[in-house]
């Protein structure tokens, strides 16, 4: 089923996995590996270009005879990755895009996202409140579905659509490639962000269908009324559904590990460990992080692992940032098809008390 879905190819992939050696000694993890994302997109964007590949296309073919492209609407945070890979590639990729945002805490990488946002998004509204941002996005949806108003096509918060997310099922059949490759072992947890769930559920519902061992634990990084159990799993059974795999018990709900710890005071509010494990994963790895999702992530990685005794599992951080804001300073998208600088991979990847989940500790050798 997923291959008779339409696809735009917007990235490199496979993305590398390698090992984390030097990282992993530092915080006491024998096996520690990571899945590099932040690799994938030739224009930045990290896990947003696996999304965006399925809701391009989608979006191309929502005007069968025509042409010229519809207009992409989406919305998220002034330093929202989904809102500037859909403003950068959108525009190389000859969609006009309109995004409507909510003003985040400011961060160096979230003004950088926001300044690269208004570079290339046509047109751009913001309001000051979450709630008034969906209220918004709701209200222009039901405008075009009573055909008021221009025409456009509707992305949701962070790309975490059904068939956005199909996209990090793809990634899961890549990852098992890699596995009966060698490149890795299988890993006991796979560890992700989660800030609006397309992610998360993408991940579990590709390893279900792959029939991979491992366990998908997502770290919240956003409030709990979006980044919550209920919704993730729920975001699964929508996948599954749509790829029409309903054999078996593969709808039946299975528990979202989710682990709230690490979220601090606030959605793009920098926590101590964060930050810590941002400035680790350089000085032992020499790979970017920042704040607002991979730092939290990392950290929570650590204190579950901790927390759960797993220490000499095989782990895998999926790394999801891309860090495109800084290498579009000095790379203007001018077209999907012009090739990146000879060393830009290379860059990109030489840049120089206990906690408790919402699932009590287990055993790390469950299935």
């Amino acid at each position: 089923m997923i291959h008779s879905l339409p696809h735009l190819s917007l990235g490199n992939f496979p993305t590398p996995v390698h090992r984390l050696s030097n990282l992993g000694r530092a915080i006491g993890i024998d096996s520690l590996w990571i899945k590099r994302d932040d690799l994938g997109g030739l224009l930045g964007g990290g896990n947003k270009v696996r999304k965006l590949e399925y809701l391009f296309a989608d979006a191309q073919k929502s005007r069968p005879g025509d042409s010229s492209y519809p207009t992409l609407f989406t919305i998220g945070p002034t330093g929202s990755n989904h809102v500037r890979a859909t403003a950068v590639y959108g525009k190389a990729a000859g969609f006009r895009v309109e995004c409507l945002l909510f003003r985040q805490p400011p961060t160096e990488y979230s003004e950088l996202n926001y300044e690269t946002i208004c570079e290339y998004a046509a047109e751009i509204q913001e309001v000051t409140r979450v709630s008034t941002l969906f209220a918004r996005y709701a209200y222009q949806k039901t405008k075009h579905a009573f055909g008021i108003g221009p025409e456009r096509y509707f992305i949701t918060a962070g790309g975490s659509s059904p068939l956005g997310s199909v996209g990090y099922v793809t990634a899961v059949t890549e990852l098992k490639t890699q596995i009966d490759e060698g490149l890795l072992p299988e890993p006991r947890f796979i560890f992700v962000p989660v800030g609006t769930c397309g992610t998360m559920a993408g991940l579990m519902a590709g390893v279900r269908l792959a029939g991979l061992r491992s366990q998908v634990v997502g770290i919240r990084v956003s409030d709990w009324i979006i980044a919550n159990a209920w919704a993730v799993s729920r975001m699964e059974r929508r996948i599954l559904r749509l790829l029409s795999a309903t054999d078996g018990g593969l709808m039946n709900p299975r528990p979202v590990e989710l682990w709230h710890h690490d979220f601090g005071k606030g959605y793009a509010i920098p926590t101590e460990a964060g930050t810590r494990a941002v400035e680790m994963m350089m000085e032992h790895e020499g790979i970017l992080l920042e704040n607002t999702y991979t730092g939290k992530t990392l950290a929570g990685l650590v204190h579950y692992v901790q927390t759960h005794g797993c220490e000499d599992e095989p782990v895998l951080f999926w790394h999801t940032y891309g860090g495109g804001a800084t290498f579009l300073q000095h790379t203007p998208p001018q077209s999907l098809h012009s090739p990146p600088p000879a060393n830009y991979f290379q860059t990109a990847s030489e840049t120089t008390s206990p906690h408790h989940s919402d699932r009590r500790r287990s055993s790390c050798h469950t299935n």
